[in-house]
C-alpha cells in the first residue's frame, strides 16, 4: 500500500498540476498505488521542470488534448493553468488555431469550447 493516504494524494496532484480531475479521484480510490507510479511519471514528464517552462508546456497540452478531442473539462483544466501561468487568452487560442490544420475542424471546435468556457469570451449570445 502507498504511504501517502488518498486525501494527501488527491491534494498533491492537485498542487502540483493546478487542477484535478475525476480519473485522479477515481483511481485514487480504486487504486493508490498506481496513481503514486502515476504520478512520478508525470512529475518527470510534465510539471517537473525541465526546459520548457509551465506555461510553455501547457500551450502544448492544451492543442494536443483539443487536437485528440479530450473532455472539454480537461482541456479547461490546461487553459486554466496556462493563463495562470501567464498565457494570455489569445496566445491559448493561437496554439489551438496553428495546428487546425492536421487537428481538424471538430478537435478545434471541443478546445474553442473549453477555452470559452475558461475565459468567457465568446460567450454572448
Amino acid at each position: 500500500m502507498a504511504e501517502e493516504s488518498k486525501e494527501e494524494m488527491l491534494k498533491r496532484i492537485s498542487e502540483n498540476r493546478g487542477y484535478s480531475l475525476e480519473m485522479h479521484r477515481i483511481m485514487a480510490e480504486v487504486d493508490i498505488d498506481w496513481v503514486t507510479s502515476y504520478n512520478q511519471f508525470i512529475e518527470a514528464t510534465y510539471t517537473g521542470q525541465r526546459l520548457l517552462d509551465r506555461k510553455t508546456k501547457e500551450l502544448l497540452q492544451v492543442a494536443v488534448e483539443a487536437a485528440l478531442k479530450a473532455d472539454v473539462d480537461q482541456i479547461q483544466a490546461h487553459i486554466h493553468v496556462a493563463i495562470q501561468e501567464g498565457a494570455t487568452p489569445m496566445e491559448v487560442l493561437e496554439a489551438m488555431q496553428c495546428v487546425i490544420m492536421p487537428m481538424g475542424a471538430l478537435a478545434y471546435r471541443r478546445g474553442l469550447q473549453a477555452w470559452s468556457a475558461e475565459t468567457g469570451i465568446g460567450l454572448e449570445k
